[in-house]
């Protein structure tokens, strides 16, 4: 047996890291020539077969001499056809598998996985290794039994190499699982038409003016009337005195004269002394500058653009909007294991029904109840943005706000724990 012959027994893959040394039989130890072979197998376990490559030279005059510089993984891209298996999560299909994830139509659908399945392919081609692909139902969550299921079960038990879905990170999956690159953003977000904010006469005719504001104008309109009433006392004196008409000075015509004079209407009688004249001049100015004031306030308030009144599932919850779900098991989930007060009241007291499922709907039945208004839909922005595109008129997406219920974050390509191929697929 040759020393390649021994080699092809030891449990190689492509991401070893072994030289074979051989010194030609025909140079003496102190002249020196030696052949440096690069040994590896692409895929031991998956019937890949032993490559020994020449690396480089080694002499005493010339030194190291190495005929490829490139990254291991570039020199070995080609895995002679060796066939791994992987898995990639869709719940519900209807036509076979393959075509399904070929298929350009409704990329909105299942987008994730459809996107990392296209970028499994790419590196199959790259690699020229095969696939054989199957269908699972979910990402891998701890079931009632401690296990997982789904891909992360696939992968914890070795039916398959890696998956041709995202995983998003938890530590639960750590053990079980080793995480490459992050190639997919997971962005989901609660999507609604901007709430019209019915407010009532009171608030509309108060609004321009803080209560304070409102609190010293009353008092300078007090002050105002018993100032009117010593001057035009005063005035009256004088008038019975020359014998001249003297008007009316009750308090009720002085209340009459003030808020006449402060809302634009005029006075039915007018100051005979300058004392009473100058208070009448500071009277209207006083008016006019709160009533320009006022009515444009009132006039830009019906003009602008209703103020945004949701900011976070607190103020959500206590909105009059119904809520609904996108029905994929990451939202599920979340519902399960979150200890968000907020997001457990909202999903108590909004989503779930009396059969726990009556909030939940497919991305096309959200975004249209979205679009009839009045209903806040939680869906991943990768789907519901094309079916927003299509569906909904410019005024409708004016109108659309968004918050969200958990953070952006990214979703990661996964391989069995430990797995030889973890920097091969990083590497592309």
């Amino acid at each position: 047996m040759n020393i390649t012959e021994k080699l092809k027994i030891l449990r190689l893959n492509i991401n070893s890291d072994m030289n074979l040394v051989i010194l030609k039989q025909s140079d003496s130890i102190n002249n020196a020539n030696v052949s440096i072979y690069d040994v590896y197998n692409p895929a031991f376990e998956h019937g890949g077969e032993l490559k020994v490559d020449i690396f480089g030279y080694y002499n005493q005059k010339q030194g190291y001499i190495i005929n490829n510089l490139e990254n291991k993984y570039w020199r070995r891209k080609n895995m002679t056809g060796v066939t791994f298996k992987s898995a990639v999560v869709v719940p519900f299909l209807y036509v076979p598998l393959n075509k399904y994830l070929a298929s350009d139509e409704n990329r909105q659908i299942d987008s994730m996985h459809r996107f990392q399945a296209n970028t499994v392919n790419h590196c199959k081609d790259m690699y020229n290794f095969s696939l054989k692909i199957q269908r699972t139902d979910s990402w891998g969550y701890i079931q009632a039994n401690g296990r997982f299921d789904g891909l992360v079960s696939l992968l914890e038990r070795r039916l398959v190499d890696f998956g041709s879905s995202p995983l998003l990170f938890k530590l639960d999956r750590m053990p079980y699982v080793d995480y490459g690159f992050g190639n997919w953003i997971l962005r989901s977000t609660f999507i609604y038409r901007k709430p019209k904010v019915t407010a009532t006469s009171y608030e509309i005719f108060l609004r321009p003016l803080e209560t304070e504001v409102w609190i010293v104008i009353l008092i300078t309109l007090g002050a105002i009337l018993i100032i009117l009433k010593i001057i035009f006392r005063n005035e009256v004196k004088v008038f019975r005195k020359r014998n001249f008409s003297v008007d009316d000075t009750t308090w009720s015509f002085l209340v009459l004269f003030t808020l006449g004079a402060f809302c634009q209407q005029g006075a039915s009688c007018y100051p005979k002394f300058l004392s009473s004249r100058i208070l009448a001049f500071f009277i209207f100015l006083f008016s006019i500058l709160i009533y320009q004031f006022y009515s444009a306030s009132i006039v830009s308030y019906l003009l602008l653009e209703p103020p945004r009144t949701i900011f976070d599932l607190k103020d959500l919850k206590e909105s009059s909007l119904r809520v609904g779900i996108e029905d994929i098991l990451i939202d599920r989930n979340y519902f399960v294991q979150t200890t968000d007060p907020d997001a457990i009241e909202l999903f108590e007291t909004k989503i779930k029904g009396s059969n726990n499922n009556s909030g939940f709907y497919s991305p096309e039945e959200g975004l249209e109840l979205v679009r009839q208004g009045g209903f806040a839909f939680h869906v991943e922005t990768s789907t519901a943005y094309p079916i927003i595109e299509r569906t909904f008129s410019n005024q409708d997406i004016c109108e659309l706000e968004e918050v969200q219920m958990y953070r952006t974050q990214p979703m990661f390509t996964n391989l069995q724990k430990n797995s030889p191929f973890r920097e091969m697929m990083n590497y592309w």
